[in-house]
C-alpha cells in the first residue's frame, strides 16, 4: 500500500515539472495609440504664438490743396501749392509769424501772393488791396460779397505781369485780429473768381 502511494506522487511530480507547450498570453498591443505616438514625436516642435496689439486704422486728414500754419488754413489749387516767402529770402533772419506773413504759389498758368498782418484800430479793405496790389486799390470797380459766410471786398485787376496771365482779382477780408489780402493772375477772369471762391471755402483762422 505504502509503494502504491510513492508512485503516486512520484507521477504527480514528475507531471509538474514538465515543460508547458504554450506560452502565456500577452497583454494586448494599442496599435492606434503607438502610431499616433509616434507621429507627434517625429514633427518638428512648433515656435509658440506670440499675442500682439492689432493695428487700428484711423482716418487720414486730407490735406491736398490745403495750407495750414500761423493759426490759419485757406485752400489752393492741388498743384500750386503755397510756401513762405520770408523764409526763401533769407531763413535764418526772417520768418513770417501770426502777426504779419507773406506767401506765394506758381505755376505755368497761375501764380497767387496772399498776405497777412494783425490788425490794429479799425478794418478797412484798402490796406491789404494796397498790400497785394503795391498800389492804391481802384475805389470805382471794387465789389464786396459773402464768400465762405465771410464779408470779402474783392477788384478786377486791369494790368498783368504777362500776356499769358492775362487776368488778376485782388481781395481782403478780416479773420479776428488780422486782416488778409489775397491776389491771383490768370489766363481766365472767371478762373481767378473760381480760385478765390475755393480759397475762402476753405479758409479757417483762430477767430470767427
Amino acid at each position: 500500500m505504502k509503494l502504491r502511494t510513492l508512485l503516486a506522487l512520484l507521477l504527480l511530480l514528475l507531471s509538474a515539472c514538465r515543460p508547458r507547450t504554450t506560452a502565456p498570453a500577452s497583454p494586448p498591443i494599442d496599435v492606434v495609440g503607438t502610431s499616433v505616438a509616434a507621429a507627434l514625436t517625429a514633427i518638428p516642435p512648433q515656435p509658440t504664438y506670440t499675442p500682439y496689439p492689432t493695428y487700428t486704422p484711423y482716418p487720414t486728414p486730407d490735406l491736398r490743396g490745403l495750407f495750414c500754419e500761423y493759426e490759419f488754413c485757406i485752400g489752393h489749387p492741388e498743384g500750386v501749392p503755397l510756401f513762405d516767402l520770408e523764409v526763401t529770402n533769407d531763413y535764418l533772419t526772417n520768418r513770417s509769424s501770426y502777426d504779419q506773413g507773406i506767401l506765394i504759389g506758381f505755376s505755368d498758368t497761375v501764380y497767387i501772393f496772399f498776405a497777412w498782418s494783425r490788425l490794429y484800430g479799425s478794418y478797412d479793405p484798402n490796406v491789404m488791396l494796397t498790400v497785394v496790389l503795391l498800389a492804391d486799390a481802384p475805389q470805382d470797380t471794387r465789389l464786396t460779397a459773402n464768400f465762405g459766410g465771410r464779408a470779402v471786398t474783392y477788384v478786377a485787376l486791369a494790368s498783368t505781369p504777362s500776356t499769358v496771365l492775362s487776368q488778376g482779382l485782388a481781395a481782403a477780408w478780416q479773420c479776428g485780429d488780422r486782416q488778409f489780402g489775397w491776389k491771383v493772375y490768370t489766363s481766365q477772369q472767371v478762373q481767378a473768381l473760381d480760385l478765390l471762391n475755393q480759397a475762402l471755402a476753405r479758409f479757417r483762422c483762430n477767430a470767427p
